[in-house]
């Protein structure tokens, strides 16, 4: 063919690129021509675009085919241009671009990665200052996100962010580039932290987004920039799960749908976020009208149908919604429509694919949750289809796929369920369980599911008749949890976390005690209770290690991230190996190693202490004593189960809770008479047969005074008002069967918890004490008893700052704590059970500034003593929670007090300002004396048991006070 003839298809192909129109006769040309010379460069590449151009005008295979014949002709083009070649970085731009095409039609990870190598190469091929340089490191910054979205390679996004910020950094002010790459460089940030588990990418990308918004001029770059940071902050809440990220998001995001015009193509896209952002709002809120907000934005995105490229994800976020109302709203159309709209998704779905492997789950879980709360379990139908899908499930889930152990555990829990009610050979589904369980374990994910995976496998062990092996399966999830509550997860992040686990403690207990251990079951359950508290005294061995080896330290941090991130890569062996490592340290050894049941005993010094376990197979109680040859002693609670301690808790929530505040005499005399009864059921079954272990079998005297006890109560126990236990009104106080006759009570979380977290105080201080009275806080009913503690304690502790009404601030008490080791607060207690760490004191500014759990458990207080809080139910919690101590009282202690007074339940105002000012008369012996902090437990037990003596019918009065610590 004539070199006219080349240059007129060269030309022509130019021409049907431009007008878009049909190029069949120069494509027959060009190829002629290649197969002529086919080492003619241009030509190949102008075949090559052609047959791109027009599959963009086609669809199906005849497109696909298109694109196939582009990638070959590219390929061809490689060998001739060797590095150095100018005409190199045009040859793998195009390739990547094609590649990019054929990769938007397919899930397959394939095409993807060939993009991202075909795109390095582009990028390494343009010289540094030329334009196109940037344009190529903008193609392989959006790939490699791509990339990672497929294939979770964790490399990618670190790749990602280099390129982004390198071309972000040389594109000129100005420059249509900049917000282009200021863009993949924020989700490239939040794909990083997505596999790193690291928060600061995250605040990176919001800072990016915030700077994008302040720059935006026309109201649809605003709307853009509103949209980027929505998604920036959306990822920032869901590591930290803080609400106020949430809100802000669902602000944009309305702000963003609302500039928005109905015709705009990223309107229901824009619709089905802030949809996401309501729903998360509403569960994190527990807001029921707020769900029916977000569903009816589902719906109408759905309904849409230009918005089908949002159907897939909005119909999983509207089961899961329609699933979390009727857990607000007990609402069983709710349920009912969750299902439905399952089985409507799986109907639509394509099979195979990841789309129908979700509408599969969903509809699975949907099925299992209606079980569960519809039928208890017995549901047989229902179950045997939630197998199916499970089992579908399973089976498309690839072995490195992030979400295995998870979809493996709900397969095992289904498998259980089906045990459990009998359905069939009940051995059989358990083995089948267990190797579920096993397998989960030791799949690709967070500590956090292999420990409930390991939890379910020791459960199910145990259940099949092997002790050993539940042992087993209990310690390897145990030692997992090191590696929860990174430092960067927020304090209510953590907690939420830790819910996930509630029965592991009680349940390795057992394992250990079945087999005769119980210096191992107490070893087990200081490891697997108290995890905050604990991870506020790790972090004195963190920085111990810092100091001795900061490369050791930067390795452990990097490496329990990496964890927490799902990332395996032979990581088991890398933690033990690094463990090993820190610990031949000098003075190392015991580096997140459970404390010896020898070094707990010598907590046990000042008098025994007694650790209540309660499971579904046994209870027990655990004596810790001082005696190095028999330091723990085990006492069969042979007349306790499980189900009647859920029915007496239910009962005495009942009594302590709404009794006291009923209208009818008679209602508030049943509830004393309620808790009576529950008082006198722990006596029977848990605190007298502990008390004849320990020989306390007869009351104390004038010349026996009461030796020192410490309760240590698992999971619900916490809730029991174990001191209190005992048959109050059966005669004289010289022959009471009750505890507070016997003994002196304290609690503890754990054995642990009783260590000093600082060095005692400097010797010849003297204890000063803050009195902070709030009797009138704003939105809260009057506490006249504030002001009268404040007036008694003026007396008997004349050195005292007194801080009451208007002065008791957030500043000023937060200022004043450090500075006096005796704190009595007389307050408002507001717990919440939904998000512990709200939990406050109503000071005189609660509702601007308030004095929170979490704020508290921050502190440190190196010469904190004694806190008195005087206040309603301080010592309450989320039942999951009981473990962690996450309410007031707990809170204190962890901020360093030694020895803590709280109360379980509201208490009245008249009776707390006379246990106070006994207490108090108590400790400075009359007012002569600065408070004698070492005796506030038997201060307080003699004056709760004073009021005792005059009340024995009405314990509501007495039994809610505790004394937790030393």
């Amino acid at each position: 063919m004539s070199k006219w003839k080349r240059r007129r298809l060269l030309f022509m192909a130019d021409v049907h690129e431009w007008r878009g129109t049909d190029p069949s006769e120069v494509l027959a040309g060009l190829h002629e021509l290649a197969a002529e010379d086919p080492y003619d460069l241009e030509v190949l590449l102008a075949a090559a675009e052609l047959l791109s151009d027009r599959a963009g005008r086609r669809t199906g295979t005849a497109r696909e085919a298109d694109l196939a014949a582009s990638i070959s002709l590219l390929h061809r083009c490689v060998p001739l241009v060797p590095p150095g070649d100018y005409d190199r970085w045009r040859v793998f731009n195009s390739l990547g671009q094609r590649l990019f095409l054929v990769a938007q039609g397919t899930d397959s990870p394939e095409p993807v990665a060939e993009s991202v190598l075909a795109f390095r190469e582009a990028v390494a091929a343009t010289p540094h200052g030329d334009r196109m340089r940037q344009v190529n490191q903008f193609f392989l910054a959006v790939q490699l996100g791509e990339h990672f979205e497929r294939s979770g390679d964790r490399d990618a996004p670190v790749e990602a962010v280099q390129v982004a910020r390198e071309g972000y950094a040389t594109v000129p002010p100005g420059d249509e580039l900049s917000p282009m790459f200021r863009t993949v460089l924020i989700t490239s940030l939040r794909h990083l932290a997505g596999a790193t588990a690291q928060v600061e990418p995250l605040q990176e990308a919001v800072g990016l987004a915030r700077e994008a918004l302040s720059e935006a001029g026309s109201t649809s770059a605003r709307a853009g920039a509103q949209f980027d940071l929505v998604r920036a902050l959306r990822a920032l809440y869901d590591a930290t799960t803080d609400a106020r990220l949430l809100v802000e998001a669902v602000d944009l995001s309305e702000q963003c749908l609302a500039a928005t015009p109905r015709r705009d193509p990223e309107f229901d896209t824009r619709r089905a976020r802030l949809a996401s952002a309501v729903r998360l709002l509403a569960q994190d809120r527990r807001d029921p009208d707020l769900m029916r907000r977000a569903i009816d934005l589902m719906r109408a995105t759905i309904e849409t149908p230009s918005a089908a490229d949002e159907h897939a994800d909005t119909l999983i976020d509207l089961i899961q919604s329609l699933a979390s109302l009727h857990t607000m709203t007990d609402d069983p159309l709710a349920l009912r429509d969750a299902e439905l709209t399952a089985r409507t998704a799986l109907a639509s779905a394509p099979d195979p694919g990841p789309w129908r492997t979700q509408a599969q789950l969903a509809l699975a879980e949907a099925l299992l949750y209606r079980s569960s709360v519809h039928a208890r379990g017995t549901d047989a139908v229902a179950l045997h289809e939630a197998l199916g899908l499970f089992q579908h499930v399973a089976a498309a889930t690839p072995p490195d796929h992030g979400e295995r152990g998870y979809r493996l555990w709900l397969l095992g829990v289904t498998l259980n369920d089906l045990a459990k009610h009998g359905d069939g050979d009940t051995a059989a589904w358990r083995r089948q369980a267990r190797q579920v369980f096993a397998e989960a374990a030791s799949a690709a994910g967070p500590p956090i599911v292999r420990i409930k995976n390991y939890q379910q496998l020791g459960a199910t062990e145990a259940a099949l008749g092997d002790p050993h092996a539940s042992l087993a399966a209990y310690e390897a999830a145990v030692a997992l949890l090191p590696q929860l509550t990174p430092d960067w997860l927020s304090y209510r992040g953590n907690i939420i976390g830790l819910r996930q686990i509630e029965g592991l403690s009680e349940g390795a207990a057992a394992a250990a005690l079945e087999l005769g251990r119980p210096e191992r079951a107490l070893e087990l359950l200081e490891l697997s209770r108290g995890i905050l508290h604990g991870r506020t005294l790790e972090a004195r061995d963190l920085r111990l290690l810092r100091h001795r080896s900061p490369e050791l330290h930067a390795e452990f941090l990097r490496l329990r991230t990496a964890l927490n991130s799902g990332a395996r890569d032979g990581n088991d062996e890398s933690w033990a190996d690094l463990i090993g490592r820190i610990r031949s340290l000098d003075g190392m050894a015991g580096f997140l190693r459970a404390p010896s049941v020898q070094a707990l005993r010598r907590h046990a010094e000042q008098g025994p202490v007694v650790i209540v376990n309660v499971s579904g197979r046994r209870c027990d109680a655990l004596i810790l004593r001082a005696d190095g040859e028999q330091p723990v002693l085990t006492v069969p609670l042979t007349g306790l189960t499980q189900a009647d301690v859920i029915t007496h808790l239910l009962r005495l929530t009942r009594a302590v809770f709404a009794g006291p505040n009923d209208p009818s005499l008679l209602a508030r005399r049943d509830a004393q008479r309620e808790l009576d009864a529950i008082l006198r059921w722990l006596w029977d079954r848990v605190t007298s047969p502990v008390l004849d272990a320990l020989g306390l079998t007869a009351p104390s005297s004038d010349t026996r005074p009461p030796p020192r006890i410490w309760w240590c109560p698992v999971g619900l126990m916490a809730y029991f008002p174990l001191h209190a236990a005992g048959r109050h009104d059966s005669g004289a106080q010289s022959g009471r069967a009750t505890v507070m006759d016997r003994a002196v009570s304290s609690y503890t979380t754990t054995v642990r918890a009783l260590a000093d977290r600082f060095g005692p105080q400097a010797a010849g201080t003297t204890p000063h004490t803050l009195v902070v009275a709030v009797p009138d806080a704003e939105n809260a009913p009057s506490l006249p008893g504030a002001a009268a503690e404040a007036a008694a304690l003026a007396e008997l502790l004349p050195n005292s700052l007194v801080l009451s009404g208007a002065q008791a601030t957030y500043e000023n008490v937060v200022r004043a704590l450090p500075a006096h080791p005796v704190a009595h607060l007389s307050c408002h207690g507001l717990t919440s059970w939904e998000n512990p760490a709200a939990g406050m004191l109503l000071l005189h500014d609660h509702l601007t500034r308030p004095l929170t759990v979490e704020q508290l458990s921050a502190m440190e207080l190196p010469y904190a003593d004694l806190a008195y809080l005087s206040a309603c139910s301080t010592s309450n919690t989320h039942p999951d929670n009981a473990d962690e101590a996450l309410h007031i009282t707990g809170a204190f202690q962890l901020a360093g007090y030694r020895r803590v007074i709280g109360t379980l339940w509201p208490v009245d105002d008249t009776t707390s300002v006379e246990i106070t000012r006994a207490t108090y008369a108590d400790l400075t012996h009359g007012g002569s004396t600065p408070p004698r902090t070492e005796l506030s437990a038997r201060a307080l037990h003699r004056a709760v048991r004073a009021l005792r003596d005059r009340y024995p019918a009405s314990p509501a009065l007495w039994a809610g006070y505790v004394h937790v610590g030393h």
